[in-house]
C-alpha cells in the first residue's frame, strides 16, 4: 500500500505540475487536471489506510472533488453533492480545531490551527455557494483554482517532508511551498482582478479556451 501511494503521489506532482504549466482551458491543461485529481483520489485515498487519522487525506480529497465538479457542472447549478461536501468539511473543521485544542503546544498543533482555519474558509464559502445556487464567472474559475492548487499543496507538503534532508543546503527545501502559493495567488489575482477570462476567449483559440470548456459542459 505505501508503494502504490508513493507511486500515485509521484503522478500528483507531475501531472500538478503539468496543469501550472500548460495553458489554462486547451488540451493539455485539461487532461493534466484530469489526471492530477485522479492520481490524487488513488493517493489520498491509500492515505486514509495508512495515517493514524485520516483527516487530512479526506480533507485533500474534498478540496480536490470540489475543485473537479464545480469546473464540469453548468454555471449555477448545485445538488446533492455540494450539500455532502458541506457536512463533509464541517466535519473535517471540528475535528482539526477540536485536534489543536486538545494537544500539546508544538508545531502540528499551529499546522492544525491554520489548515482548520481554512477549512473554515471552505465552509462559508460553500454554504455561500449553496445558498446563491452556483457561481459564474471568475467566481467559478477561482473556487476551481485555489481549491486544486490546496490540494496540490497537501502534496508538495508531504514531498518537502519526506526529502527535505536531501536538499542541497543551498537551496531551501520550502522552495515548492513557496512557488506552489505564489503561483496560486497570482492566478487568483489575474482571474478575480483583471479582464484574463474575457481575454482568453481571443488567444487560446475556439474549442479550448476554459469559457468554451464551460459553455460545453453546460
Amino acid at each position: 500500500m505505501l508503494t502504490f501511494h508513493i507511486i500515485a503521489g509521484s503522478f500528483v506532482l507531475i501531472f500538478g505540475l503539468g496543469s501550472l504549466i500548460f495553458q489554462k482551458g486547451d488540451y493539455l491543461h485539461r487532461h493534466s487536471g484530469n489526471l492530477f485529481f485522479l492520481s490524487l483520489i488513488l493517493m489520498a485515498g491509500s492515505a486514509i489506510f495508512l495515517a493514524d487519522d485520516p483527516t487530512i487525506a479526506i480533507s485533500s480529497i474534498y478540496f480536490a472533488s470540489t475543485a473537479w465538479v464545480v469546473i464540469i457542472k453548468p454555471e449555477k447549478k448545485t445538488g446533492i453533492f455540494e450539500i455532502i461536501a458541506l457536512i463533509a468539511i464541517s466535519i473535517i473543521c471540528a475535528r482539526y480545531f477540536y485536534v489543536a485544542t486538545t494537544s500539546e503546544p508544538g508545531f502540528m498543533v499551529t499546522m492544525f490551527y491554520i489548515f482548520g482555519t481554512i477549512a473554515l474558509l471552505a465552509t462559508l464559502l460553500d454554504l455561500n455557494y449553496i445558498v446563491r445556487g452556483g457561481l459564474i464567472g471568475v467566481h467559478r474559475i477561482s473556487r476551481h483554482l485555489w481549491r486544486m492548487c490546496y490540494a496540490m499543496l497537501g502534496a508538495v507538503l508531504s514531498f518537502v517532508a519526506n526529502t527535505s534532508d536531501k536538499w542541497p543546503q543551498f537551496i531551501d527545501a520550502n522552495l515548492p511551498i513557496y512557488a506552489l502559493i505564489a503561483i496560486m495567488l497570482f492566478w487568483l489575482i489575474r482571474v478575480l482582478f483583471t479582464k484574463w477570462l474575457d481575454k482568453s476567449t481571443n488567444f487560446i483559440g475556439k474549442g479550448s479556451s476554459i469559457v468554451n470548456l464551460i459553455n460545453k459542459r453546460a
